[in-house]
């Protein structure tokens, strides 16, 4: 079967980019390649409260996340806890904000909102004649905010004042 170097689309015909000039863009946006060690920075956060629950990927901690969430709505009064979840941790942030919602019978509000943030690696080189260089990359964030519903809330400390 044989290719034609353009494609149809309706009446239009697009031309089609060569595999080689494909390839090479691809290669562009890929990190630099080093023959040393990248250390990846932990990222840099914006000043936090009692109410910002941070999110990794490490499941054992989901039911202290649990627990911690629940009594910051319920217990300590707080108006709104606020979840946040960085790159592969962004499911388990969502998960927890549903978890959150389902132990208290759906009566929370969420606002959820995403972004992207800058971070930074140092790039050690194993020889010791090159210097220590740095790169910046981009992940994905999510920020999922909660808060029980106002009818909830006002029950819920009407009773214990």
């Amino acid at each position: 079967m044989d290719f034609e170097d353009t494609e149809t689309a309706g009446d239009a015909s697009t031309p089609v980019k060569d595999t080689a000039e494909v390839v090479g863009q691809c290669e562009q946006n890929k990190r630099r390649q080093t023959d040393g060690m990248v250390k990846k920075r932990k990222p840099i956060r914006p000043s936090t409260s009692r109410a910002d629950i941070y999110v990794t990927r490490e499941r054992r901690r989901f039911s202290s996340h649990l627990r911690r969430a629940r009594k910051l709505l319920l217990e300590r009064n707080y108006p709104f806890i606020t979840i946040h979840g960085l790159g592969a941790a962004i499911q388990h942030a969502i998960s927890l904000a549903n978890a959150v919602k389902a132990s208290l019978g759906g009566q929370v509000t969420m606002e959820v909102s995403t972004d992207s943030v800058t971070l930074f690696d140092d790039l050690i080189p194993q020889n010791d004649t090159d210097d220590i260089s740095t790169q910046m990359r981009q992940n994905s964030a999510i920020h999922i905010q909660m808060a029980l519903l106002p009818v909830v809330r006002s029950q819920i400390f009407s009773k214990s004042h």
